[in-house]
């Protein structure tokens, strides 16, 4: 919870303190805690100081967060509408990581994680363009990069070894190594069914000494490519190769 169970000030200067955290961003639940009634939220929207977003009950504050990433702020309105907890995962968290390998953001769609609960789960509150994934998962997995809740990188790798392709996994373990963030040969870090996708592997030229060796020609038997020759053992005659015509 951003500044604790209490806030240092009230009204527009608590909203300005969430806003300023939050890419410019408040939830309803936080303007309560500012002081603010729902009416003094509805003056607010109706003058144009605050704007609504995608989510019901998640509003965009004027002059604050102008400079923030896209993509961050859809996560952060996301975390907003959904239930405390949430967290950006798969292909969010790797964008979030900025990891290469995956197709251009399309501006609107986000992964969001929530642990596993038994039981029916539903989001009202949140837009069609967030993902929502039951997950079983550790605390340890999901790190803070304030305000955003996210996979750490052996978690998030290990989420799209599985719900993606193994050439799409191969290029995001590849961008981790190569931007520092994991080191090239330090396995524990990888996931565990997915662990050879950042292994060099050298794969065999023409002239290297590791072609398969050639296989015998089936049609050869020991008699010559013609097929094997022999008396018949119904007749006692010669019996022909395959490339010999009987004699009549």
């Amino acid at each position: 919870m951003i500044f604790g169970k209490s806030l240092p000030c009230q009204g527009d200067d608590a909203v300005a303190l969430f806003a300023a955290a939050q890419f410019g961003l408040i939830s309803r639940a936080q303007a309560r805690r500012a002081g603010l009634s729902p009416e003094d939220v509805a003056v607010r929207l109706r003058r144009g100081v605050w704007t609504r977003t995608r989510h019901w009950g998640v509003f965009r504050v004027l002059g604050y967060g102008t400079l923030a990433s896209p993509l961050k702020r859809a996560v952060v309105a996301a975390q907003l509408a959904l239930a405390p907890g949430a967290f950006a995962c798969r292909d969010t968290a790797a964008r979030l990581w900025q990891l290469e390998g995956l197709p251009e953001w399309d501006g609107h769609t986000v992964d969001m994680g929530l642990r596993w609960r038994p039981g029916p789960t539903g989001f009202r509150s949140v837009a069609p363009t967030v993902r929502v994934h039951s997950l079983r998962i550790a605390e340890d997995d999901v790190v803070r990069r304030a305000p955003i809740r996210m996979t750490g990188l052996s978690r998030t790798l290990r989420d799209m070894s599985t719900c993606s392709g193994p050439s799409t996994s191969m290029r995001l373990c590849g961008s981790a190594v190569g931007r520092g963030l994991l080191v090239s040969g330090a396995t524990k870090a990888l996931p565990r069914r997915k662990r050879a996708v950042c292994r060099k592997t050298r794969l065999p030229s023409v002239g290297d000494n590791h072609a398969p060796p050639d296989r015998p020609d089936r049609s050869t038997g020991p008699g010559g490519p013609t097929g094997p020759t022999g008396p018949d053992r119904r007749t006692g005659a010669d019996r022909p190769g395959r490339g010999e015509a009987a004699d009549s």
